[in-house]
Order: structure tokens, then C-alpha cells, then sequence
């Protein structure tokens, strides 16, 4: 099921013009739900022993669905999927501030002859920005940070570490350390491996890329995430970004003890395969010059 909705996703993605950036002033302050979310009280923050607000639980940033890992800017629907806002909130236009060679770049991951490329297929990692389009889990254990997302990614944030590991070891989610910042719980994640995107749509950084996660509890049952990246090589200046709406605890807790599975049964990456060696041969991986 999974392959399924992920091949008719690529394909909705690379429907829309390449050329066009889509952007809409104000970044996400007319997303249907969040200004409306953002009132809804709903009681006190929960406290933990130490003070700190208590992320314990389970939330969702999408109520649309999975939208938003087709495009991170505006985007018309179709193809089954639905329209969106951008959800860049810095810079104000909502567009992603690519370098020139980066933003060729995108558009050419963009191409459904290139779908084939796309890490989430192969039943590799999502990226960290990607993760959030889901619903994801938090818990504390010990001096640690736990988030448990889809395809069974789990990220593990110590909090009482202060420096980031060595330059030469390299991660699908990046080398993350948590903090607080008065009741926000802030994430630093450094350290990855350049291998992932941020969208089907090819959006992506670098692996020097420094990823700065803000979670903040606006009342019992609602956080605001939003996600920072800088990595000059790739961006020309920082840009932030947010979840598709403000992320709402779900009421039961949802059960993450289930089967996830990626292969099995998943035709879509053959179609995908012969799609991407019609357009360029069998030669792979692709090269590509930075």
C-alpha cells in the first residue's frame, strides 16, 4: 500500500511544472486549520519531574494526509492528491532559496523520468524535514530524546551531550543533540550523509547542512515544529520551515507496534526502474557533479 501511494505521489509531484516555483506571501498563515488550532486551548502544558514540558505522546502534523511530501512549496492538487501551501515560513515568499546549480538540480530530481531516485522507494531513510508530513511518537527515556516515525525510523537525541561527533562519520538523520531553551526543546542535528530528500518532489541539502528543530507546547495536546536549515554550499541563506499544521496529539495514543513493510509487493519500483532506463539506459547510480 505504501509503494502504491508513494509511485502515484512522484507521479502528482512531477506533474507541475518545472520553471515555476510556486509562492505565496505569508508563508503557512492561511493553511486551513492552523490559525484556528493555534486559539484551541486545551488545557495546561504537562510538566515533567524536572519542570521542563512533557512531549510524551502521540501527534500529527499532516490532517490532510500525506500531502506535503510531494511538494514543500505551494502546490496545486491532482492525480488524487491534494493542493497545499508552502510550508516554508522564512523566507516570507514561501519558496526555498536554492543556489542556481541547486535549484537545476532539484528540478532535474523533480523529472518523472528520475523518480526511480528517490531513497523512500528503496526503502531507505526519510529525511528529517519528511519525517513530520507523518505521525510521530515522542518519548523521554533517561537523558534521552525519542522519536518514533514511519517505516519504523527511530531517532534517539541525547540531552546531556555538548558536542557533535567527528566530521568524518555520517548518518542517514544526521548526528542530532538536544537542549531546552526556556520550554522549548530545541534539536541540533549535524553530521549527515547527503543521501536523502526532503520531498518526492527532489527537494534536498546537503551533508553540511546544520538542522536546527524547535518543538514548543502551545497546551496539552498541541506543539509547533518548525525546523531550521543553513548549508551555504547548497542554500543562499537559512530558510525555516513548519508542519503542514500545528501538531495535534491523537486522542486514543496510536499503537507504532505494527508491520510496516516496503518491498513486499511493491511493483511500483519496477515500473519506476523501467521508466528511469528508458530515459537515460541501465547505467546507475546517476553522476552527479557538485
Amino acid at each position: 500500500m505504501r509503494g502504491v501511494l508513494a509511485s502515484l505521489m512522484i507521479f502528482a509531484a512531477t506533474a507541475i511544472p518545472i520553471a515555476g516555483q510556486l509562492g505565496r506571501p505569508g508563508g503557512l498563515a492561511g493553511v486551513d486549520g492552523v490559525e484556528g488550532a493555534a486559539a484551541t486551548k486545551a488545557g495546561p502544558i504537562p510538566r515533567r519531574p524536572d519542570g521542563h514540558p512533557d512531549l510524551t505522546g502521540t501527534f500529527n502534523g499532516s490532517p490532510g494526509g500525506v500531502t506535503h511530501t510531494v511538494i514543500l512549496e505551494e502546490h496545486p492538487g491532482g492525480f488524487g492528491v491534494l493542493g497545499g501551501h508552502t510550508l516554508i515560513i522564512d523566507p516570507s515568499d514561501g519558496i526555498i532559496p536554492y543556489q542556481p546549480w541547486a535549484l537545476e538540480e532539484r528540478n532535474r530530481r523533480r523529472d518523472d523520468a528520475n523518480g526511480y531516485e528517490d531513497q523512500v522507494g528503496h526503502c531507505e531513510f526519510y529525511d528529517v524535514g519528511r519525517i513530520h508530513s507523518f505521525t510521530q511518537e515522542y518519548r523521554f527515556s533517561g537523558n534521552n530524546f525519542i522519536i518514533n516515525a514511519t517505516q519504523h525510523i527511530t531517532r534517539i537525541v541525547p540531552m546531556d551531550r555538548k558536542e557533535h561527533l567527528p566530521p568524518g562519520i555520517r548518518l542517514w538523520l544526521g548526528d542530532p543533540i538536544g537542549h531546552w531553551e526556556g520550554d522549548t526543546l530545541v534539536v541540533d542535528s549535524t553530521n549527515f550523509n547527503d543521501k536523502t530528500r526532503m520531498s518526492l518532489g527532489g527537494d534536498f541539502h546537503g551533508a553540511d547542512a546544520h538542522i536546527v528543530e524547535r518543538f514548543q507546547m502551545l497546551d496539552a495536546n498541541t506543539i509547533k515544529w518548525t525546523m531550521t536549515i543553513d548549508n551555504p554550499k547548497v542554500f543562499t541563506r537559512p530558510w525555516t520551515m513548519t508542519s503542514p499544521a500545528l501538531m495535534k496529539r491523537l486522542q486514543p495514543a496510536a499503537d507504532f507496534d505494527v508491520e510496516d513493510t516496503c518491498h513486499e509487493g511493491n511493483v511500483d519500483l519496477v515500473h519506476l526502474k523501467n521508466t528511469y532506463e528508458k530515459a537515460h539506459g541501465p547505467a546507475w547510480p546517476p553522476k552527479v557533479v557538485r
